[in-house]
Order: structure tokens, then C-alpha cells, then sequence
């Protein structure tokens, strides 16, 4: 099945158009936009919706404990801002308090996807109760 020629060519007329106007903004600019990109990319493929907040968290992986902020959550993950060097698929074991729950949460999670800013960790291994009052807990939460 061949593509119409009048598809092509307003296809390559927005290429054409959105890398002209990538190419005007500033190093700094195309940096930013970039980011905004990534977590379009990103929020597209979730399956539960993610709220934005500031949570202290400690994550440990096989050889170091790290101490960084939780920037959004879900009910099954969360985007922890970082510069430490995590690998895809590597496991970590991460500690946080969320509003509503007495006890500190000791989830188990695997590095989804590496960015500059940070990594998206998908808990690993929790049970569906767990998984459950996480859901909830999250909803209830404002941005």
C-alpha cells in the first residue's frame, strides 16, 4: 500500500517547518524543547495518570543508597529527579511517605527510562493491595 503523493508532501512540508524552527532557537531553547518532547513521548505510553509533586525519597541500588525528590508519581511508578547514572533495568529499592499512609513505603522498582533530568521507575514486585491504596493516595493528591 503506497502513500499518496499529497500525504508526502504535507508531511515533509511540517519536517520541513518544525526543523526550521528548531534550528532559530538557542542551544538553551532547543534543550528545553527538547524536554518538553521527551515527556510528551512519555505521557503518551502511560496507563495511569501521573500527578506532579515533591517528595523525599531514598532509593538504593546493588552498591550505593541515594537521596533525591520524587517529581510525579502513579499508581504504578514514579519520575524520581536525579542526576546519579541509573541504568534501563537496573533494580532499585526506594523509601518515601506519601499524605494519607502512616508508614513509610518500601516499594521495590526497575529504571524504565533514563533522561538528563531524572530517572521513571515501574514498581516491581509490589502487591496489589500495595498497589491499590497507592492508586487511591494519588488520586486524592493536588498538583
Amino acid at each position: 500500500m503506497s502513500i499518496p503523493e499529497k500525504e508526502i508532501k504535507k508531511y515533509n512540508t511540517l519536517i520541513y517547518k518544525l526543523f526550521n524552527i528548531v534550528l532559530s532557537l538557542s542551544e538553551k531553547q532547543q534543550q528545553t524543547l527538547l524536554k518538553h518532547a521527551e515527556e510528551l513521548f512519555l505521557q503518551e505510553k502511560r496507563e495511569h495518570i501521573r500527578k506532579a509533586v515533591k517528595i523525599p525519597v531514598y532509593y538504593a541500588t546493588y552498591d550505593r543508597v541515594y537521596s533525591n525528590y520524587i517529581k510525579n508519581i502513579s499508581q504504578n511508578g514514579l519520575f524520581i529527579e536525579t542526576q546519579r547514572p541509573l541504568f534501563v533495568g537496573e533494580e532499585i529499592l526506594m523509601t518515601f511517605r506519601l499524605k494519607g499512609f502512616d508508614k513509610p513505603l518500601k516499594i521495590k522498582g526497575e529504571v524504565a527510562h533514563a533522561t538528563r533530568s531524572g530517572i521513571g521507575v515501574e514498581f516491581k514486585n509490589t502487591s496489589p493491595y500495595l498497589i491499590q491504596i497507592i492508586g487511591l493516595l494519588v488520586d486524592r493528591m493536588e498538583e
